[in-house]
């Protein structure tokens, strides 16, 4: 098996997330090959895995002419009873002329990294954001002052390891909660991240879901990070998952 995995142009991987995959694809004897344009790929098996930025796999699946069949799943219908505060979607255009709903969190709904999640308060906060000629359909969020926050790695509806990333070290993940939304989210892809934080009062709430095919490492063991992409991958292209077991 093969896993092309992006590197820089010195030829050093592009990042931690890369590096990791490398580890755990190379030591289950996997070929690997770097590469720093998606484009330098003239292969075109798609059971050949792509690691790299969001940007770079999407554009090897439309390469591959292969339509991914969900959207952005940020905050899916069926896990609303996790959000513990109020979630809509608007524009940016819509939010600028409407004062009276600034002071909220917001982020791209339909493109993944557009720009970079933010609070709005004021009008310079939209700076950079309104376009002339697009008016970008975003999520809006209630602000929430999460203390502490946490990654759930989540394979084949399995918990496959859970990391920290964000806030102080006592706290206190309720996996219960955890396994229940899992268990909640009935219309999940192969793997994904499940976010979730715990705020200033104590109470847990679902901060967001993320697509498990660019997904951050945050400490997760080589292995279980290549099982991870592998089976995000395999369920974008149709193709086999070796590392199913």
């Amino acid at each position: 098996m093969r896993a092309y995995i992006q590197a820089n142009k010195s030829g050093e991987f592009y990042n931690v997330n890369a590096f990791i995959a490398f580890e755990g694809f190379s030591s289950l004897g996997w070929e690997i090959i770097k590469f720093h344009d998606i484009h330098e790929i003239k292969e075109k098996n798609p059971e050949d895995i792509v690691v790299g930025g969001i940007g770079n796999v999407r554009k090897r699946l439309e390469i591959l002419g292969i339509e991914r069949s969900q959207g952005e799943i940020d905050y899916p219908d069926s896990l609303s009873s996790y959000f513990g505060r109020k979630i809509w979607t608007s524009t940016i255009q819509q939010l600028f002329e409407n004062k009276q709903d600034w002071n909220v969190f917001i982020k791209p709904k339909d493109i993944t990294k557009k720009f970079a999640g933010k609070v709005v308060k004021e009008y310079k906060d939209f700076i950079g954001l309104i376009e002339q000629d697009e008016d970008t359909r975003i999520w809006c969020s209630e602000i929430v002052n999460f203390v502490t926050e946490w990654r759930c790695f989540i394979r084949y509806g399995e918990i496959l390891d859970i990391r920290q990333y964000k806030g102080v070290w006592d706290s206190k993940l309720d996996l219960r909660i955890i396994k229940s939304a899992v268990n909640d989210f009935i219309d999940a892809p192969a793997a994904y991240g499940l976010d979730f934080g715990i705020d200033r009062d104590g109470n847990m709430k679902l901060v967001e879901i993320n697509d498990g095919h660019s997904l951050g490492t945050y400490g997760i063991a080589p292995l279980n990070y290549a099982k991870f992409l592998s089976a995000r991958w395999s369920e974008l292209t149709g193709t086999k998952d070796y590392l199913r077991s």
